[in-house]
């Protein structure tokens, strides 16, 4: 019977992603995201049930644990359509698997299972040779999916922090870097993966990467398989903002530098690093051209200090993940407003005044914990976002029976049309176009 009923609900699911497909547009202005999945508890698919059980059974899986935190997407030419993946961070007990991708399997409730990425053998727990815990990630225009491991299972270290890529073409690794000793502090986590390729081949490649603890933003150099450290005052927890009040629920986080996104190409062959602790309503920047630099830094994680500007006005309120789009637009989640902000760069000052809420609601904007810019095959932009219930895990209240995790999606044409991140409109002064872009959402 759960057999059937599982059945029929991966039926209903298809057809209501397609009905999904059809139109993303919605009437409510405070509804535009477009919901994708959603679960109450994440569920995997293991080869059979005596294999879940027995992982229940010694702890490595406990039902209602895994927590997602990212969320990326990649639409394959071939055989594997769109596939979304998520990062479940093995920081407390039971996590089975840290990196997977959303299947068309469903539970009896309803709830889409996560399979293995790439496979079950990089799942072991404390195998340092394949994935530990896995909080960020990053797909490039290249098809290549980044994978930041922080090496860290709960509070422990049990293995090196090691970027990995992965090319999702064949699934199969292409690198392997492991930060040297000299570069991780004792309180280190590397938990955000900003990738910046340059050229038509991609060889031009760096990774920036924040340690949210250690306070400190790591440079990758992938063609030279060399890192450097950078240590600013800026990537600090600001006091003042280390108590989150979200849903009424109230704790206290005091983590440095976390959200991180790139601006387009500058007509002058630079982009712009944007970046904000998560306890803070600061924004930051400086450009790569500095951060890029490894002479100045290989003897000096302090250097050129003054390259790193923080905005005078500031937002209502803090965040945690952020994207920019090729417009130059930043979208963001406002954590006690339960909001989904964009700003425009292009013309605006940054500020709360010049901050456009182009999504809000109470039950689906809890914690935007991971957002990403994806850009069509047909050319549009999106808008990915995962929320999660973070203030339940930080205050206990975690309930299995309400949706816990969702994964939303939308066109940033619509989402920022008539508002000031509406550069189109607003550079060109034209009149709204009449068409309307339109999600392409997952199958197996």
């Amino acid at each position: 019977m759960a057999t059937k009923k599982a059945s029929i609900l991966a039926q209903f699911a298809a057809i209501f992603l397609t009905l999904l497909v059809a139109d993303v547009r919605c009437n409510d202005p405070n509804d535009k995201l477009r919901a994708v999945y959603s679960w109450k508890a994440l569920e995997f698919t293991f080869p059979n049930e005596q294999a879940r059980e027995a992982a229940i059974a010694v702890g490595d899986f406990i039902p209602g644990s895994p927590m997602p935190i990212d969320v990326d997407t990649y639409l394959h030419d071939g055989r594997f359509g769109r596939r979304i993946f998520v990062t479940i961070p093995r920081f407390q007990k039971g996590v089975p698997v840290t990196l997977g991708f959303v299947t068309t399997e469903v539970t009896a409730d309803g709830n889409p299972k996560i399979a293995p990425y790439p496979n079950w053998n990089w799942q072991r727990s404390g195998d340092c040779d394949g994935l530990t815990s896995v909080w960020r990630i990053e797909i490039d225009r290249c098809g290549r999916l980044w994978v930041m491991d922080t090496g860290k299972i709960e509070e422990r270290q049990v293995c090196p922090a090691q970027l990995l890529v992965f090319s999702l073409e064949t699934n199969r690794l292409i690198s392997r870097y492991r930060f040297p000793q000299s570069q991780v502090r004792e309180s280190s986590l590397f938990v955000t993966p900003i990738v910046d390729a340059r050229g038509h081949m991609c060889h031009d490649t760096f990774v920036y990467i924040a340690d949210v603890s250690g306070f400190s933003l790591l440079v990758y150099d992938h063609q030279n398989l060399r890192s450097w450290r950078i240590s600013n005052n800026l990537f600090y927890p600001y006091p003042n903002y280390g108590t989150f009040d979200i849903k009424n629920e109230v704790f206290d986080l005091m983590d440095g530098i976390l959200g991180m996104t790139l601006s387009p190409l500058r007509p002058y062959g630079d982009r712009i690093l944007y970046f904000h602790s998560l306890a803070s309503k600061v924004e930051s920047y400086v450009p790569t051209s500095v951060i890029r630099n490894y002479t100045l830094f290989a003897d000096n994680p302090e250097a050129a200090s003054r390259s790193f500007v923080a905005f005078k006005n500031e937002r209502s309120t803090q965040s945690a993940a952020q994207a920019m789009d090729k417009n130059g637009v930043l979208f963001f989640g406002l954590l006690s407003e339960l909001a989904i902000g964009c700003w425009n760069s292009v013309n605006y000052d940054y500020g709360d005044e010049f901050i456009e809420r182009i999504a809000q609601n109470e039950d689906t904007l809890q914690f935007p914990s991971g957002i990403k810019v994806i850009t069509s095959k047909n050319g549009r932009q999106e808008l990915w976002v995962m929320t999660i219930s973070f203030q339940r895990v930080m205050t206990g209240t975690m309930s299995p029976n309400e949706t816990n995790f969702r994964i939303q999606a939308a066109v940033i044409d619509e989402l920022v049309r008539g508002t000031k991140c509406d550069v189109a409109s607003i550079n060109i002064n034209s009149v709204r176009q009449s068409t309307h872009g339109s999600l392409t959402f997952p199958t197996e």
